[in-house]
């Protein structure tokens, strides 16, 4: 599973949630998850904090 998704999912947390506290659209969001499009580098970084993970973890070069 994705780790965007597997975090999305662990703190019970919807699209919508993330379309409205980050201000990523869900569809977008969605297609990070599916791996139909990649984030930009800005974009990694802000969800990575938004998560409290690095961003190496999230694109899983590491395990934390």
């Amino acid at each position: 599973m994705n780790r965007l998704k597997e975090l999305r999912l662990e703190r019970g947390l919807t699209l919508k949630d993330i379309q409205e506290q980050i201000g990523i659209k869900r569809s977008t969001y969605g297609d990070y998850e599916n791996g139909k499009s990649e984030p930009k580098l800005e974009t990694w970084e802000l969800l990575a904090d938004y998560f409290n993970v690095t961003p190496q973890y999230l694109v899983g070069w590491v395990d934390e």
